[in-house]
């Protein structure tokens, strides 16, 4: 699971066995060790009617309704988009992406990541 924050966005870009983990299991769980303690993140599926997002001490829990996860993990759907109210009035907006490929070479393991529906194109 890659995770990236910016403003009030907070993007997750999750791999085939990401996928399939959560499809299998209805969560998953990755932990950024930070000196002594442990940041965690979780993305679990559940019988709600919406998205929901708990912060705790050292913890950012995610919650998707079950049936968006069953219909993006079965499909070719890119992604799930959920935007909750914050308590000062602004919007925090959450994307759960399948990560694809990149399309130029980095010095990354994509092993596991989706093939990218551009590969092949003219940009």
């Amino acid at each position: 699971m890659k995770i990236r924050i910016r403003g009030n966005t907070i993007r997750y870009r999750l791999d085939k066995q990401d996928v399939n983990a959560l499809q299998q299991t209805g969560k998953i769980d990755a932990d950024t060790t930070i000196g002594a303690q442990a940041l965690h993140f979780c993305i679990k599926a559940k019988d709600i009617a919406n998205a929901a997002v708990k912060l705790e001490a050292f913890g950012l829990h995610l919650s998707l309704p079950q049936q968006q996860v069953k219909q993006w993990t079965e499909t070719d759907q890119v992604g799930i988009e959920a935007e909750l109210p914050n308590a000062d009035g602004s919007r925090l907006t959450i994307l759960v992406e399948k990560d694809f490929k990149c399309l130029t070479q980095r010095d990354e393991d994509e092993s596991q990541a989706f093939d990218n529906p551009l590969a092949g194109q003219n940009c």
